[in-house]
């Protein structure tokens, strides 16, 4: 048998870049109007204490903030933001910040049909992006008379995963950067202070996503405050009846995918040192996967949180 000796220097040392509190991903933002999901919260919050909280749908109709109506033979808008201040005040009470992904695409103001999951949440550009960039600054309006100047410091993204056709039409690169420069633009015409960030990408064409979107920000004079991505760590899952099963990636692959990326931003000079949010991460994406309550998932999850802060300033 063969052996294998190691020795340990005690009076080593190994910087330890630790930001495993600052954000936690939730699923849809309305299941915050739930006591269930409420109670579950707090004590996530309890055991570990968030920073932020990032969740899908905060355009979405089951939030209900965008409606147009007619009247006189003219289309109105107006917003409505009762659910969302409910589920605010919620996180507020337990000490967590919204982190901001602005999406999806309320039905009346969407350009097509296709949505995502069985909530629908509407995945295709806006069919007037005057009528977008309104509704965002409305809404931060809205909150920063409700919660006070402390909203400017709230994290902003635009869109989830747009390099993936399923949560944006076509996977548009240069539709979803028009929404990018429309929407910083807004924002920063507004309230500067706001920091907003993008391309929110998973690992499909990551590398050549990145650089186009930096690209584009580049000729448009454009500085996001952030770039942000995500990372799951395993290979496609095969499907057997109801779940998902998946194989880990290896983890040294992965770490030096996330090194690409902060590779790639350091390349531009304009660019050079921004931070890099990892807005969703985790082994696998799907909530079928029967890896995620195992012993291997939680050491190799380990092994992922003791290297992340390295070269990224969050990680959700």
């Amino acid at each position: 048998m063969e052996t294998e000796k190691i020795i340990v220097d005690a009076a080593a040392s190994v910087p330890f870049n630790n930001n495993v509190d600052y954000c936690v991903g939730t699923g849809r933002l309305d299941l915050a109007l739930t006591e269930e999901y409420l109670k579950e919260l707090k004590f996530v919050q309890d055991m570990i204490g968030f920073s932020y909280i990032r969740g899908h749908g905060l355009f979405s109709d089951d939030v209900a903030i965008y409606h147009e109506y007619e009247e006189d033979g003219e289309t109105k808008v107006e917003y409505n933001y009762t659910y969302i201040d409910r589920i605010f005040d919620r996180f507020l009470e337990l000490g967590i910040r919204p982190y901001l992904e602005l999406g999806f695409m309320p039905e009346q103001l969407a350009s097509g049909t296709q949505t995502i999951f069985y909530w629908k949440g509407n995945t295709t550009p806006p069919k007037e992006y005057k009528k977008w960039t309104d509704m965002v600054i409305a809404l931060l309006e809205h909150l920063k008379a409700r919660y006070g100047e402390e909203v400017t410091e709230w994290p902003i993204e635009v869109w989830n995963e747009p390099n993936l056709p399923g949560f944006w039409y076509n996977a548009d690169m240069e539709e979803y950067c028009k929404l990018f420069k429309e929407t910083f633009q807004a924002i920063k015409a507004y309230d500067d202070r706001f920091k907003v960030g993008g391309p929110a990408i998973c690992g499909v064409r990551d590398a050549e996503w990145i650089q186009g979107f930096l690209d584009f920000c580049k000729r448009e004079g454009i500085r996001p405050d952030t770039v942000t991505r995500h990372h799951y760590t395993v290979e496609f899952p095969e499907r057997i009846g109801h779940y998902d099963y998946s194989k880990l990636e290896d983890s040294k692959m992965r770490f030096e995918n996330l090194q690409a990326t902060r590779d790639i931003v350091d390349s531009y000079e304009e660019f050079k040192g921004l931070p890099i949010h990892l807005t969703e991460f985790s082994t696998s994406y799907t909530p079928r996967g029967v890896i995620h309550d195992t012993n291997i998932n939680a050491a190799y999850l380990a092994r992922q949180l003791s290297g992340l802060g390295d070269v990224n300033e969050a990680y959700s």
